[in-house]
């Protein structure tokens, strides 16, 4: 059992070093995934007190680890869920710090109760971009949902690319809903400058099984690395229930060519 002076000590490590250092042994995205472990009620109060302390770097903390409480591969919900979603809006409704306003907008996400989504959209057009892309990435939550659809399309064209990259995943491959209005935004996206939103643009358009991807998809596939996203798309449209590991990438083209020929001659 972990005693609190533990709990506290990980508490701390959470404020040490880069706020985004996720990667190094013993830095604070490592102290928060302990506690989220941890997942005790100890765990759970000290978390809701730094959600709402004065200083803004304890509330990020605070939200942080409430936003994935006791949420593992087996246990896929937030532990004390309707408690914390109460505490993240709370925080939210009052909240001017745009890093603190980051961090709520992840965890409403996260909880995925959809009576957040209209507390979400309130900063779909907030003028820093690491909220924009907060906002984008809590709507891949509700990518289905009717109000959230023109929101993610509209966010596809943001000036950041960041933003438009988790867009064009939140409603392509997040998200089930089609439309000639969302097969048109992902057929623009494979112009995009960045090569991971054309990527996601290839995977939604995969999963729609238009056919007017198969060029830019057999280009993709002819790339000396293939992304998961592209071999999914090309096991869409040849009706493959699953990725075929023995398969190589010119295999898939192989198949798409002979299954496809007369549309890649119409669409190339």
């Amino acid at each position: 059992m972990t005693t609190q002076a533990e709990i506290d000590e990980l508490f701390k490590q959470t404020l040490e070093g880069d706020y985004d250092d996720d990667e190094e042994e013993g830095g604070p995205w490592e102290a928060v995934s302990k506690l989220q472990a941890i997942a005790s009620r100890e765990v759970y109060d000290k978390a809701v007190q730094w959600a709402r302390h004065k200083q803004p770097a304890k509330r990020r903390r605070g939200v942080d680890i409430l936003a994935q409480l006791g949420k593992t591969e087996d246990h896929p919900t937030t532990i004390f869920a309707e408690e914390i979603y109460t505490v993240i809006v709370d925080v939210l409704e009052d909240e001017l710090d745009l890093q603190v306003i980051d961090s709520c907008l992840v965890a409403l996400g996260h909880l995925g109760n959809p009576a957040a989504i209209p507390l979400i959209l309130e900063h779909r057009n907030n003028s820093d971009p690491d909220v924009r892309f907060a906002v984008t990435f809590a709507l891949g939550s509700f990518a289905d949902s009717p109000e959230v659809v023109p929101v993610l399309l509209h966010l596809m064209e943001d000036p950041d690319p960041d933003v438009r990259d988790w867009a064009t995943f939140a409603l392509g491959v997040q998200g089930n809903a089609d439309s000639p209005e969302i097969r048109e935004a992902l057929l623009e996206r494979l112009d995009d400058g960045n090569p991971d939103t054309r990527e996601e643009a290839v995977a939604g358009l995969g999963k729609r099984k238009e056919l007017r991807v198969l060029p830019d998809l057999i280009e993709m596939l002819q790339q000396e690395e293939v992304s998961y996203g592209v071999v999914e798309a090309a096991c869409s449209l040849l009706d493959l229930p699953e990725i075929n590991e023995e398969w190589s990438a010119d295999e898939y083209i192989e198949a798409l060519s002979s299954r496809y020929a007369d549309e890649l001659d119409r669409y190339s």
